[in-house]
């Protein structure tokens, strides 16, 4: 049943230039709002809810609080929205344009911008009058101008040798006194220079990761936290480790020579996030911009090594369970390697980063793999095939006693319109003398109790009823199409997809499935094999 619930959005951003002034606070935005929906009887009677996102910019919809009111509107929640203007919903214009003039009528949601005075129940059928357009658009123009403002006064600074970007390089951390001035971190510089020196001693990037593992040196977002004091999503996960994207980056990073480099991409628009890196040449370098951690001997030492490698242009390799392998331990995506024969193995990355973790050791088949996987997806498909069955023959039940209960509900009506209609000649009979009062009252009494009766007993039919209805329609997941690949002699990507969510494979070689239709009943539960009870296992390790 749709619940009429008004939702008030709030939003406050640093790309308002007004960001002080108290009109614009996510205060004052409430404030206004609750004294419309009080000016406003119709609106009264609704229930309230409000999101609001503090600090997120008006050019993108994804923000934290937008997302949970959209998704409420997706699942028929909320009825209505009001803004204090249209640039608190949204800066984008085609944006805004989409949501004021094909979503939320298509939804059947009104939307109210108190400060041009726009209500939509008045444009049913119509668009908005032009000065809401060019309202709108003015906002996203403007938007975009701060845009273009805010990064080429950046650039500016650049360019007169100021660090002013937010992020600062691993090793580096800005002086509290100058913040357009980088200072080196003693302890972080130690590492940049012990990692340089493993790689001039011989060490590949998977050797450089294992040997700062098994050291135990923290990676650079946990020195990060540790200066910042930080509790970033990252940070809560287990196992984390030094990987070879991370120790790339700072082998080929210019910084470490006292360089700062910039101008190395552009945003694919204004406004956008998307940014697009431009050719090498196009690069700007401020040289002894701040103090060099590694000498420019040392440094072009290293990229010599870089430089000699021809690159590999491989060829995307295709098999049925692309996507889906994960290592039971560190939880990250297993990897493939293709060796001789055009034969596929599994392994995870992190096995050789470190000495001592229990991520899954050497590799799997994939042939092996996927027979297995078959088997089991044969398996699901018995059970789904039963549960078909069980399912058809409840609900052919359930839609019986429905029919049958409708019936009575009908036949309880008729005699309480019987009984009604009989109270209604008893008053008359009474009125021409055929009963005394005390004859009358008796025989009303007795009629009271009948009609009470009778519906107490058709709201338990209507109960009754109502109950067969939800086990009807508690389940109403087809799982016809996931039948059709009954028979099947080999596994396919197709069918991975339609049955599998993920695969998890431990130190152990336990074969942990989880299939995108668990229930929660039990009836069908995640598959836990391990590869060691299947023939030719051995063959299929390494």
């Amino acid at each position: 049943m749709p619940r009429n619930i008004i939702a008030g959005y709030y939003r406050l951003s640093m790309e308002d230039d007004d960001i002080k002034v108290e009109s614009n606070s996510i205060t004052n935005q409430r404030l206004l709002i609750k004294r419309y929906i009080l000016e406003h009887p119709e609106l009264s009677c609704y229930e309230y809810c409000e999101f609001y996102d503090d600090g997120v910019s008006g050019t993108t919809m994804n923000r934290p609080g937008m997302q949970t009111m959209l998704e409420k509107i997706k699942q028929n929640e909320i009825k209505c929205v009001i803004v204090k203007d249209l640039s608190r919903f949204s800066r984008d214009y085609i944006e805004l344009g989409t949501y004021m003039e094909q979503i939320f009528p298509f939804m059947g949601i009104r939307f109210i911008s108190i400060a041009e005075h726009y209500d939509s129940k008045d444009y049913i059928g119509e668009t908005a009058d032009i000065d809401i357009g060019f309202q709108s658009l003015l906002a996203d123009f403007y938007c975009k101008d701060v845009s273009e403002k805010v990064r080429s006064s950046v650039m500016a600074k650049k360019n007169q040798g100021k660090y002013a970007t937010g992020n600062t390089p691993f090793g580096y951390a800005k002086n509290e006194g100058n913040r357009n001035e980088l200072l080196i971190v003693p302890e972080e510089a130690e590492v940049i220079r012990h990692i340089f020196e493993l790689s001039l001693s011989g060490q590949n990037l998977t050797q450089i990761c294992r040997t700062l593992n098994d050291e135990k040196v923290p990676t650079p977002l946990e020195y990060k936290n540790q200066r910042k004091k930080q509790n970033r999503k990252e940070l809560q996960q287990e196992h984390k480790y030094w990987q070879p994207g991370t120790v790339r980056a700072i082998l080929t990073n210019e910084s470490y020579l006292g360089s700062m480099v910039y101008n190395k991409s552009v945003q694919a628009q204004v406004g956008g996030s998307r940014a697009i890196l431009k050719p090498r040449e196009e690069w700007k370098v401020f040289e002894n911009h701040h103090s060099a951690i590694i000498s420019k001997e040392v440094f072009d030492k290293v990229q010599e090594r870089f430089l000699c490698k021809k690159a590999v242009v491989r060829k995307p390799v295709q098999y049925a369970l692309k996507g889906k392998m994960y290592c039971g331990y560190c939880h990250r995506r297993l990897r493939i390697m293709k060796l001789a024969g055009d034969r596929l193995y599994y392994y995870c990355s992190n096995q050789k980063l470190n000495s001592n973790n229990e991520c899954l050791s050497g590799s799997v088949s994939n042939e092996l793999l996927e027979k297995i996987v078959l088997e089991e997806i044969k398996v699901q498909i018995t059970k789904l095939a039963d549960l078909a069955s069980v399912r058809k023959e409840v609900a052919e039940e359930q839609r019986t006693i429905i029919r049958k209960t409708d019936k009575e509900i009908m036949g309880v009506e008729a005699e309480i319109t019987e009984l009604t209609e009989s109270k209604a000649g008893l008053l008359e009979e009474y009125h021409a003398g055929t009963y005394t009062k005390e004859q009358y009252m008796e025989y009303r009494r007795q009629l009271d109790q009948q009609i009470s009766e009778k519906q107490m007993w058709k709201k338990k039919l209507e109960k009754q009823s109502d109950t067969c209805n939800d086990l009807l329609y508690a389940d109403t997941r087809d799982y016809g199409s996931l039948l059709q690949y009954a028979g099947f002699g080999a596994l396919t990507k197709e069918m991975a997809d339609a049955f599998i969510e993920k695969i998890e494979i431990s130190n152990e070689k336990a074969i942990n499935i989880y299939w995108k239709f668990n229930k929660s009943d039990g009836s069908i539960s995640n598959s836990v094999t391990t590869i060691l009870q299947h023939p030719s296992a051995d063959e299929a390790i390494m």
